[in-house]
């Protein structure tokens, strides 16, 4: 491996031109910084967003440096390249010695024991400031021994918002204007209908006219790259039928049960423990999250039917069509990443009726959330009834209705229900 041309091509690198992230990317003393999140979503663009501010705050480009373990002069990289190419980096730098030492490692997981690489230079280098990025929910646990647990910040990293995929469109919008109506909330909702649909993967911007091919080639990626070679999955075939039906169930009620007839109906054989490790992948891959049914025991919890959601509404659509038209649960899918995005414990309930979802805080559940495009004869009943069986169950004074375009206030029994267009809550 030419670890001297690798840290001579970094050295001659210009950092590209950066549409900023509403993402903050801190830097403690005494952490190791963690980027967790899906492939493609802009983990390298929020390295060198932070580059760029480091270069602007004063800090020397001697100081800086960037790796990234995809690059295909890194395959099959372990610690001692780690360590090699460190060396060679000190060894070409004229290091700033009354500055700190910053080391952005790009999809660090990739790297066969990385992770007592970094322990040590965690230990031994008290100058390195440590960044590292990876495509993998597990980065804080699964794949970092017992050591460093406790030494990590981890910032997770998702499509864009719908604020900033406005940025990104160039709508300098003003949010006041927005939630009171004004001539923005029109520009707002115009682009809200294309976000809907298109999601927030960056490249998306881009190359428009290749949506479908871009989102399609991310799903391949996840499945072939984070999945089967990660977790050496055997039988690819298997975990494509379950990612299909795990797609065109999205939103609705799912149990292991159920996926494991499905797939049998289709000619295959897989059995619960199977389906249970294969969804722990997805997740781990950000493709898919669970959200459990609320249940006051944990372990009632564990074994009840629960929800599924997709990392973003625009690979939903590539590569499940049938949801193109199925507005109401594209917006529920929209929910859920943007509570998921807060860092919000998120459940749902049912009891006689459902509500799409409940937030917890502090052990106590303290907002309940109803979705859907529009409250109508046909489901209004039903969509009151289940928030308003869930404000009860949790003594709430208040619920949200989250629609495509409706505001109004509901008054029942002296609770109140307030209907949101979900733009505006988004914005919010």
């Amino acid at each position: 491996m030419e670890y001297q041309k690798i840290i001579r091509n970094w050295k001659e690198f210009e950092l590209p031109e950066l549409t900023p992230r509403e993402l903050e990317l801190p830097i403690y003393k005494d952490f190791i910084t963690t980027i967790s999140g899906p492939r493609r979503v802009g983990k390298t663009f929020l390295c060198f967003q932070k580059i760029k501010k480091l270069l602007e705050d004063g800090i020397s480009k001697e100081n800086i440096l960037y790796i990234n373990f995809e690059d295909e002069k890194l395959i099959n990289s372990d610690s001692k390249d780690l360590e090699n190419l460190l060396n060679a980096f000190l060894e070409a730098s004229e290091l700033n010695k009354n500055q700190d030492l910053f080391l952005f490692l790009d999809e660090i997981q990739v790297v066969k024991n990385w992770d007592s690489w970094i322990r040590r230079v965690y230990d031994t280098k008290k100058e390195a400031r440590i960044i590292l990025t990876g495509s993998s929910s597990k980065l804080l646990s699964r794949e970092i021994s017992t050591t460093l647990r406790g030494r990590v910040y981890n910032i997770e990293v998702f499509p864009l918002s719908f604020s900033e995929y406005l940025n990104w469109k160039g709508q300098n919008l003003k949010i006041k204007s927005i939630l009171e109506g004004g001539k923005d909330s029109i520009i707002a909702k115009k682009y809200f209908q294309e976000y809907l649909f298109t999601g927030g993967y960056p490249a998306i911007f881009r190359n428009p006219q290749l949506k479908n091919e871009v989102l399609q080639s991310y799903y391949d990626s996840m499945i072939f790259k984070d999945i089967v070679e990660r977790f050496k999955v055997s039988d690819v075939k298997k975990i494509q039928i379950l990612a299909k039906l795990i797609f065109e169930s999205t939103s609705r009620e799912i149990s292991y049960t159920n996926l494991s007839n499905k797939v049998k109906s289709l000619g295959f054989s897989m059995g619960k423990s199977t389906i249970i490790d294969y969804l722990s992948y997805f997740e781990e891959a950000y493709l898919f999250f669970q959200v459990l049914k609320y249940e006051y025991s944990f372990q009632k919890q564990l074994g009840s039917i629960k929800k599924v959601y997709c990392i973003d509404n625009g690979l939903l659509n590539s590569v499940s069509f049938s949801f193109s038209e199925n507005k109401g649960k594209l917006l529920e899918n929209l929910v859920f990443l943007a509570l998921r995005g807060a860092k919000k414990e998120v459940y749902y309930n049912r009891g006689k009726f459902e509500c799409d979802f409940v937030v917890k805080e502090k052990n106590k559940v303290i907002q309940a959330i109803q979705v859907t495009y529009e409250l109508n004869s046909e489901n209004r009943e039903r969509e009151v009834k289940g928030l308003f069986e869930a404000m009860n169950k949790f003594k709430l004074k208040e619920g949200l209705i989250l629609t495509y375009n409706e505001e109004k206030k509901i008054e029942i029994d002296k609770k109140k229900i307030f209907v949101k267009p979900i733009w505006k809550w988004l914005l919010e």
